[in-house]
């Protein structure tokens, strides 16, 4: 059952550049207008935020994980014509990313990528409200985030923030999580076709939502997978990393 899952996660996590390699941003500048922006926004905000999400379980100190993300949104949102007139179906965006704990259940973490022509540079901090023990192990861990990232690419650039709350349950070998978060996401035009469009911005706010799962299948590896709602869109997120 494990390694079904383990290769399901591999495949999963290969497949993210196949869907980026697509390059979702390269007829930006061609297709941007003023009314496109804020809907290219608010898909871009949701797979950065969505890339945050945990468990809810701080690492403690001194703690520490590494590995890789990728987050997919099946379609792009229904008003961002940039990427459907494009030709775009399912996108993604895939990180490397790091952490380090602190005292009072707090963590650092930070992730980035330069990939087709973007990159793509973040960080934040966690804080863990209520980690479970051995005498609380019915109650979930609990934990919030707060992530700041910064997209640099020739025709835009973006400033996201993003702020999730998470509760996992801690069961032998899976950890089941949920989560909620908020995005808010600036978008400044670069380079357009368009006459008059360079230089505008738009702010794009989103909500999103998570049901998914931690699995360790062997000592200080973690897998995690789950199902996204990213403003109304259906979406997927795994990862493969080390955990100390």
């Amino acid at each position: 059952m494990i390694n079904k899952r383990f290769r399901s996660m591999f495949l999963f996590l290969a497949g993210i550049p196949a869907l980026v390699h697509s390059n979702p941003y390269s007829d930006f500048e061609s297709r941007v207008n003023a009314a496109a922006i804020k809907p290219f926004a608010l898909d871009l905000g949701g797979l950065l935020g969505a890339s945050s999400f945990h468990s809810g379980r701080s690492l403690g100190m001194p703690g520490f994980e590494a590995g890789v993300v990728g987050v997919v949104q099946s379609k792009p949102d229904r008003n961002n014509l940039i990427l459907r007139n494009s030709g775009i179906d399912a996108f993604g965006l895939p990180l490397v990313r790091g952490a380090v704990g602190l005292p009072f259940n707090i963590d650092i973490a930070a992730h980035g990528i330069k990939l087709e022509g973007a990159s793509v540079i973040g960080g934040g901090l966690r804080y863990g409200i209520f980690q479970s023990s051995l005498l609380t192990q019915f109650l979930p861990s609990v934990g919030i985030s707060a992530f700041g990232d910064r997209v640099t690419h020739r025709a835009f650039r973006a400033e996201h923030f993003g702020f999730s709350v998470c509760a996992g349950w801690d069961i032998p070998i899976i950890t089941p999580f949920i989560g909620v978060g908020l995005d808010s996401t600036r978008v400044t035009v670069k380079a357009a076709t368009a006459a008059g469009v360079v230089g505008f911005s738009e702010i794009a706010k989103g909500y999103r939502a998570t049901l998914g799962a931690d699995v360790t299948p062997f000592p200080f590896m973690r897998l995690r997978g789950a199902y996204l709602l990213l403003h109304g869109v259906v979406g997927g997120m795994a990862s493969l990393g080390v955990q100390f």
